[in-house]
């Protein structure tokens, strides 16, 4: 070799050698003292990371390795099986998008492939769980897309190269068991339910038999189930196996995507499945010890809605209306458009017996009366229930008479609230009004002052594109992070999340419009409370094969739809209760800025994309009013739920408003005199009648608002059965 090479090799090739080989130690060093930190002595999770940070290329001897450990059991903790699935992920993303055969290979291990043969199917499992198809190449694409969502994560790990903010954030993802799209083939049932009861607490309940109950709720609750794919319907059903009631303790989680979360200001627990976009409700969970139920009567100087005065629980009466209403709105939903309704399905439904205090669980009636219970709260409780059995009785409540001694007054409270709990087949944790207020831009100072602690910047970044992929299905996240305004503005500005979002947008407003119009269709309302921001949430689904938005309804206990045995609706009821139903979707000028409202906040929505949005919500709305009603003059099961004189009935009212609207104000009154004899002899009685033209007067600006319902127009296309 040349003496120039030599001198070369040595002064210059040498020494760079050994920088970059002492580069590497050190970068590998301080991710390993990073894992310590965070891990403290678990050499299984550092081992783990070894094995994982050391590939850069899938590798089937690791994969092995970490399906092991996720399917580990008991032997492995719970956050270890987490982090392991997460790198199975990491690992199926490094699989070139041409080698089936490595990825038939994986899918093998995983179980989702009908048999090991070459030429073998993908199980038709998938198909329940959003997947279009069971053709191998096909289904290898639409899985990597599912996965490809926690890209932003899975591109920043680079080896030992990783940075520790990168890592950091992959631990963090591995931590939120629904966005773990391969959990579902690593955990079972009977493990998540375990996990999940490790995080609450419980006590005893009766399940409740309602004799007057509609047969149609429980078919309802159990095509709910049906439809559900194998791994959710499984741990729902053993959620639902025993009659124990659920409670919130102080090992349960607040924070987003937790496998049980307590939502911050609620009182309800969420159950997040592993590897879905499937989410359980409890309603209601009690507040978080010491004491899970109390008694309120008045809040800052206002007395609470009858319903509130159970503090932290729910009345079975409510949940049975509750229930009884929501099914008969899903199943009418679904025959009309030939899809589920948007709304979740009432499972299971359980009186309380007991409830948990520090001491053990107390039977309610002890609960409520023994000074031990509450200490130095008792008598502020007792005073407020004494106060709620006063209220109830005037208002008409109360099922028992006057009752002697603390046991008697308590009794009476018990009889009228009777706490209940109930479980909710597909839910949504992520509320519109929630949503609206933690993307704002100072988004990450209310989540702060909520949970009373600081916010770092990473978790701030961190809680923003867990939001935004809810809120947007996918995107793509902004390249750097200054403070959580800017992120967000900048994340809006890219191009194709500003067209998602402005696509999302219009959609949701269409799906609102095609609920409402089938729930005015059947001259129902709410008074506000389906419709309203705290009761309308957003959650992203995994449907046909891609990432969609969806609208949940929620919380329908004031929701009022006419029963089999009324021949006709009270125009004056149904109109003010759609009205209130107005407002809350679409808001009221210098008022609340309704449902509506918030979601053009949440998305950031022009005028002109606003304005389009609204007159597609407008025909949806139109749309389903008109085939709702076409459906029940043809439909037997929808005949079925309403009395003949009703549906008969419908037509004239329509054609009613239209003929009213079009008088002119001089001719008010003849036109009255006419229709009434016109509705006399067509059979209406004179209460009807005098009521049918009490309502078209008093709101006369509704029905001009809302005229194009009642205009013919051709019949739509029925979607698929």
């Amino acid at each position: 070799m040349p003496a120039a090479r030599l001198e070369y090799d040595r002064h210059v090739l040498r020494p760079l050698r050994k920088s970059l080989v002492a580069a590497k130690i050190s970068a590998r060093n301080r991710l390993l003292r990073f894992l310590a930190n965070e891990f403290g002595g678990q050499s299984e999770t550092s081992r783990l990371f070894s094995q994982f940070l050391s590939h850069s290329s899938f590798s089937k001897s690791l994969f092995l390795t970490l399906l092991g450990v996720a399917r580990g059991g008991t032997d492995t903790s719970w956050p270890t099986r987490r982090l392991a699935v997460l790198m199975l992920e990491h690992q199926l993303l490094k699989i070139p998008r041409l080698d089936l055969g490595q990825f038939k290979f994986a899918l093998d291990q995983l179980g989702l492939m009908q048999s090991p043969a070459d030429n073998s199917d993908v199980a038709e499992s998938v198909l329940k769980e959003g997947y279009t198809t069971t053709n191998l190449e096909k289904f290898a694409d639409e899985f990597r897309a599912r996965l490809d969502r926690l890209n932003r994560i899975h591109n920043r790990i680079c080896g030992w190269k990783t940075s520790r903010t990168a890592l950091a954030d992959f631990i963090e993802a591995s931590r939120q068991e629904c966005r773990l799209t391969l959990a579902r083939y690593t955990f079972t049932p009977d493990e998540v339910v375990d996990e999940l009861l490790r995080q609450v607490l419980t006590s005893d309940g009766i399940e409740d038999f309602d004799s007057r109950q509609p047969l149609f709720v429980q078919a309802e609750a159990e095509r709910g189930q049906s439809i559900l794919p194998d791994f959710e319907a499984a741990i729902l059903r053993r959620l639902c196996a025993s009659s124990r009631i659920y409670w919130v303790s102080d090992e349960t989680s607040s924070e987003i995507n937790s496998l049980v979360e307590y939502p911050l200001t609620t009182v309800v627990l969420v159950i997040k499945v592993p590897g879905s976009t499937v989410e359980f409700e409890i309603k209601r969970a009690g507040k978080r010890p010491p004491f899970s139920l109390g008694v309120i009567y008045a809040r800052n100087g206002h007395q609470v809605a009858p319903s509130h005065r159970l503090d932290g629980g729910n009345m079975l009466w409510l949940l049975r209306h509750e229930a009884t209403a929501a099914s008969k709105l899903g199943l009418i939903y679904r025959e009309v458009h030939g899809e589920e309704a948007p709304i979740p399905t009432y499972v299971s439904r359980n009186t309380i017996c007991s409830i948990p205090t520090r001491s053990g669980d107390q039977q309610t009636l002890n609960y409520f009366t023994d000074p031990a219970v509450f200490d130095d709260a008792f008598d502020e409780m007792r005073a407020a229930l004494a106060a709620a059995v006063t209220a109830f009785t005037a208002e008409g409540y109360m099922k028992l008479p006057d009752l002697p001694g603390d046991l008697g007054l308590t009794a009476q409270f018990l009889s009228t609230v009777v706490p209940g709990q109930a479980v909710l087949n597909g839910t949504t944790s992520f509320r519109v009004d929630k949503m609206a207020a933690y993307l704002s831009p100072d988004g990450g100072a209310r989540l702060a002052r909520l949970s009373n602690s600081t916010i770092s910047r990473e978790r701030a970044r961190s809680f923003a594109d867990t939001l935004l992929e809810e809120a947007l299905g996918v995107y793509r996240p902004a390249v750097s992070y200054s403070n959580y305004a800017e992120y967000l503005a900048d994340v809006f500005a890219i191009a194709e999340n500003r067209s998602r979002a402005d696509s999302v947008y219009k959609s949701i407003l269409q799906q609102i419009g095609r609920l409402w119009g089938t729930l005015m269709g059947i001259k129902g309302y709410s008074k506000g409370e389906s419709f309203v921001a705290r009761n309308v949430g957003l959650r992203s689904v995994w449907q046909d094969g891609q990432w969609q938005v969806r609208t949940i309804f929620m919380d329908h206990d004031s929701l009022v739809i006419p029963d089999s045995q009324e021949k006709d609706f009270w125009p004056c009821n149904a109109l003010d209760g759609m009205r209130l139903d107005e407002i809350y979707i679409w808001g009221r000028p210098g008022g609340i800025p309704g449902t509506v409202g918030q979601l053009r906040s949440l998305y950031r929505i022009s005028d002109e994309v606003h304005d389009e949005a609204q007159r597609s919500a407008a025909i949806a709305t139109k749309s389903a009013y008109q085939e709702t009603q076409y459906q029940l003059v043809r439909n037997p099961k929808l005949q079925n739920l309403f009395d003949g004189v009703f549906i008969d009935r419908l037509p004239g009212w329509n054609t009613l408003v239209m003929s009213f609207l079009r008088t002119r104000e001089k001719t008010i009154a003849k036109w009255k005199e006419r229709t009434r004899k016109g509705l006399n002899a067509a059979g209406y009685e004179e209460d009807e009648v005098n009521t049918y033209l009490d309502a078209l007067t008093t709101y006369r600006s509704f029905l001009e608002r809302h005229s194009f319902l009642f205009s013919p127009t051709v019949r739509v296309r029925r979607g698929k059965q």
